[in-house]
């Protein structure tokens, strides 16, 4: 697709965005990068994003974003892991923080479009642009821009949304960028090194309490209900003499119910503050993603006031409150709404 003359990037240093950056490039484009800091965690972002500015001979700058991104995301995500949710940081931040922000300096830097290194596409239909997934097979990051203002749509490119990632490494090589041997982060960018653990005490969201089994008797007390998510199998210091995963979190007591692979299973689930791109009554072959890497499941949506109920083609396992639940028609976005409790 055609892109305007002056295009700023979201650099991270990372392989992704640098080659975006060169890929602008390529093209023509005046690009200049720029990289949010946010005052979590190691913020290491800022000088390797520097490092792939320097090599690509491109401006750069860096923005402050700690106040924005405490108040808006880190606060509110801590504070939910405290009561028993499991909520998604990258969800949260890019509608929010991210490209509010990042397209707030694009335009002080006289630029009419933002770059990103996301795995997504933007596809004309009716008349608009809308979302979809990449091309890249278990790769598409779509998912986690499914919050975004439809009018945002309309100034951003997505370099490497028809790309996967052997391929992006390969190009990467081939041009030289540093970046091309910088192994993927496994982390969420802004975790300290105490991790959860460090950020749960900070923000005053340490609730220990009881461990117990689907009957309600005690089986161990946890040091903090942040630790604990729904579906999870390691970490949980009991010995039942058969596997046993996180069943239900009650947040209200500090509780984890621990049982049975088979009670994770759910018909569907209950959603709050859906977010349309479409209408879902006109979109065929509807499908939601339940978490980032959940493969999707055929469903059926039943807008009930404020609410969402949601029916599952087959049941699914482990649906987590605080999750984000996103629809898709074929590759298209749909929309999205923040998952409340699942249909036992």
């Amino acid at each position: 697709m055609s892109v305007s003359n002056k295009v700023a990037v979201a650099l991270s240093g990372g392989v992704d965005s640098s080659l975006t950056a060169a890929l602008l490039l390529e093209q023509g484009n005046r690009v200049k990068g720029l990289t949010m800091k946010m005052g979590w965690g190691e913020d290491a972002a800022a000088q390797d994003a520097g490092k792939v500015a320097r090599q690509l001979g491109i401006a750069h700058r860096v923005i402050e974003v700690k106040e924005e991104f405490t108040q808006k995301v880190l606060k509110p995500v801590v504070e939910a892991y405290g009561q028993g949710r499991t909520p998604n940081p990258c969800a949260s931040c890019n509608p929010r923080v991210k490209f509010p922000m990042l397209w707030r300096a694009a335009q002080e830097d006289g630029c009419d479009r933002l770059a990103t290194g996301h795995y997504a596409r933007l596809l004309d239909h009716d008349g608009r642009r809308v979302l979809a997934e990449g091309l890249a097979v278990g790769k598409s990051q779509a998912y986690f821009l499914a919050r975004l203002e439809p009018r945002m749509l309309d100034h951003l490119v997505f370099p490497l949304g028809e790309l996967d990632k052997p391929q992006v490494r390969k190009m990467a090589r081939e041009r030289g960028l540093a970046a091309a041997k910088r192994p993927d982060s496994q982390e969420v960018c802004f975790l300290p090194a105490g991790g959860w653990d460090e950020l749960a005490r900070a923000f005053g969201a340490v609730r220990p309490g009881l461990l117990e089994d689907e009957a309600g008797r005690e089986l161990a007390r946890h040091e903090g209900l942040h630790r604990f998510t729904i579906g999870q199998r390691r970490g949980l210091g009991v010995a039942l003499g058969h596997k046993a995963y996180v069943v239900g979190l009650d947040g209200e007591r500090a509780a984890v119910t621990v049982g049975v692979q088979e009670s994770l299973y759910s018909r569907g689930l209950w959603a709050v503050r859906p977010f349309w791109h479409l209408d879902p009554d006109k979109c065929p072959g509807l499908m939601v993603k339940i978490r980032y890497a959940h493969p999707g499941v055929n469903c059926k949506v039943e807008r009930v006031e404020e609410r969402i109920k949601v029916e599952f083609a087959e049941p699914q396992k482990a649906v987590a409150p605080g999750q984000l639940a996103v629809f898709y028609s074929n590759t298209m976005v749909v929309g999205s709404a923040w998952i409340a409790e699942p249909l036992k």
